[in-house]
């Protein structure tokens, strides 16, 4: 088993090291047959992307994708802030793009103080201990909320920094339409969570989440996951020639 696309992936704009061109070339040396660029939401610390430069990111994936002719998709990877699963990205703004990733990021900064509080003060207490069962209950709505209230086509690294039920959010994601990432960045989920989500009827997408061009499309600890768990092209959608169709309605 082997990945055909890439569809998540960091470059200059946000705190990746090469250019939308050096993810694209390493790409194709690879033989994908698509790749996204995905860069930090505007509440990522120092390194988010602000939408008054997804214009600018547009014209530059256009022109490599025009060069090199390849399929080259512009994204973002937004921040889950808060209990109520707000996540950093208008969907005014999200007109803008191709694909809309979220996942939860220990440093984004939340709407209001008191959120402080909860998600990342939740994430802080998973450096020294599992979160407790009511710190869990509340990761896990937060992350179903995001995935129901907003048009998430991809949730990522699910599980990373912080504890939530893989069952339930499995579940919200497959009534929704979502795909649940397999993280070989982050390493997660772990085989328990991953098999949760499975259960739950949740479709995956592997991706590298590369920070580096030489990163794009090395996933070797989520296809031996999904080999583990005995996942095939039905349940993974971008391991074979068949169309990726997000929620989003896009078709790659």
């Amino acid at each position: 088993m082997k990945i055909t696309a890439d569809f998540h992936s960091h470059t200059r704009y946000s705190h990746g090291t090469g250019t939308v061109e050096d993810n694209v070339l390493a790409a194709m040396s690879l033989g994908l047959r698509a790749l996204a660029i995905t860069d930090h939401g505007e509440r990522h610390p120092l390194v988010g992307v602000k939408p008054s430069r997804f214009d600018e990111m547009r014209r530059d994936v256009l022109t490599v994708a025009k060069e090199n002719r390849f399929r080259v998709l512009l994204g973002i990877e937004a921040n889950i802030l808060s209990p109520r699963g707000e996540i950093d990205l208008s969907e005014e703004d999200a007109d803008k793009l191709d694909i809309v990733l979220a996942g939860f990021h220990l440093t984004a900064y939340p709407p209001r103080f008191r959120d402080y509080f909860a998600l990342p003060f939740n994430g802080l207490t998973r450096y020294i201990c599992k979160n407790s069962a009511r710190q869990k209950a509340m990761n896990t709505d937060a992350f179903v909320r995001a995935v129901t209230e907003n048009r998430i086509d991809v949730l990522t690294h699910p599980g990373f920094r912080i504890d939530v039920d893989l069952k339930a959010v499995g579940e919200a994601c497959a009534a929704v339409g979502t795909y649940m990432e397999l993280s070989s960045r982050h390493r997660t989920p772990d085989l328990k969570g991953a098999e949760a989500a499975a259960n739950a009827g949740a479709k995956f997408i592997i991706n590298s989440d590369a920070h580096k061009p030489a990163l794009v499309g090395k996933c070797d600890y989520a296809l031996e996951l999904a080999d583990k768990l005995g996942l095939g092209e039905d349940e993974v959608v971008n391991v074979s020639d068949r169309p990726v169709v997000f929620r989003r309605g896009l078709e790659v």
